[in-house]
């Protein structure tokens, strides 16, 4: 993946919800004031109203707050950062716990 992207790459990326790119940058969003993971299962923005940004620090100092879907503060590997697999995880064994 490259460094330098460009918005139609990233937007595109976000549009996919394309896990792969996901701290690489965050999304924030101009109308919520919230910034996202590429990932984020949240409806796509209009892209007026996004800016990217390489870390969520970075989005954080310019004012947005992290969203709560995603989770982009998390730190890679840990629970918060997957929550898809710690879901399925947590399903699998109340399945087999009965």
């Amino acid at each position: 993946m490259s460094l330098t992207m460009t918005f139609e790459e990233r937007y595109r990326a976000i549009d996919a919800r394309d896990a792969r790119f996901d701290g690489q940058f965050v999304t924030a969003v101009r109308s919520t004031r919230i910034y996202c993971r590429p990932s984020c299962p949240a409806r796509t923005p209009k892209a007026a109203n996004v800016t990217f940004y390489p870390t969520s620090a970075a989005a954080h100092e310019a004012g947005y707050r992290a969203c709560k879907r995603c989770l982009p503060e998390a730190a890679p590997g840990s629970p918060e950062w997957n929550l898809r697999s710690d879901a399925a995880g947590r399903a699998m064994r109340l399945i087999a716990e009965g």
